[in-house]
C-alpha cells in the first residue's frame, strides 16, 4: 500500500507528473492517490523531496484508544485513568474492532505527586499485544510507557475521530515504531 503523510505533503504535484497510472491527484494541497489505480511502482516515492509518500507492506498495528465511556477520549485527565481501552487492529488501510479491556484498578502511592511506576506498570498489564496507545493527553509516566508502546496524542473528542486520525498520520506512527529511542508523538 502507497500512503501519502498529510503532515509532509506540500502539494508540489511532483508525484502526479510520474505516475504512469494517473491514480495521484492533489486535492485541497495534498496528493491523494487512488489505490484502485495504484499499481505500486513506487515512482513517487522515489520523486517526492519531501518523502511524504510511503509504501507500507504488511502493516499490522494494533492501536488501543483510552476512554471512559466507549465513545469519546478521556478528556479530563490523561490516559492511564482510563476506565477502558477500545482495541483495534488496523491493516491494510482498515480497520477492525478488536475488544474493550478494562483498565486496572491502581490506588497510586499518595506520597508520588505524579508519574508512580505502579501506575505504569498496571497500565502497560492491561495493554498486553498493543502497538499503539492513543488519548488526549499522557502524564509523566509517558517516560516509562513509551519504551512499550507508540505513545500519540490526538485531540479529538470521538474515539472514531482518532480513528480517523491515526489513518491520516499511519506513516508517523510507523516511523516511530521503527526507532529505538521513542518519543511521544502528536498526531493531526
Amino acid at each position: 500500500m502507497v500512503n501519502v503523510s498529510k503532515n509532509r505533503c506540500v502539494g508540489c504535484g511532483l508525484c502526479v507528473d510520474v505516475c504512469s497510472q494517473d491514480a495521484i491527484v492533489i486535492s485541497i494541497g495534498i496528493a491523494n492517490i487512488e489505490k484502485e489505480k495504484c499499481v505500486e511502482c513506487q515512482a513517487c516515492l522515489q520523486e517526492c523531496p519531501q518523502e511524504a509518500i510511503m509504501f507500507i507492506e504488511n502493516m499490522n498495528l494494533v492501536v488501543a484508544f483510552g476512554t471512559n465511556d466507549g465513545n469519546t477520549l478521556k478528556s479530563d485527565h490523561h490516559v492511564g485513568m482510563s476506565k477502558y481501552f477500545k482495541v483495534y487492529q488496523f491493516s491494510d488501510g482498515k480497520e477492525e474492532f478488536v475488544e474493550q479491556r478494562s483498565n486496572v484498578k491502581y490506588k497510586e502511592d499518595e506520597l508520588k505527586t505524579h508519574g508512580d511506576p505502579g501506575k505504569a506498570k498496571a497500565t502497560a498489564s492491561a495493554l498486553g499485544n498493543v502497538d499503539v496507545l492513543i488519548g488526549r493527553m499522557f502524564g509523566p509516566n509517558i517516560s516509562r510507557l513509551r519504551n512499550k508502546f507508540i505513545c500519540a496524542v490526538v485531540r479529538k473528542d470521538t474515539i472514531e475521530e482518532a480513528i480517523q486520525t491515526v489513518h491520516e498520520n499511519i506513516n508517523e506512527i510507523i516511523e516511530e515504531k521503527s526507532k529505538k529511542d521513542r518519543r511521544g508523538i502528536i498526531l493531526k
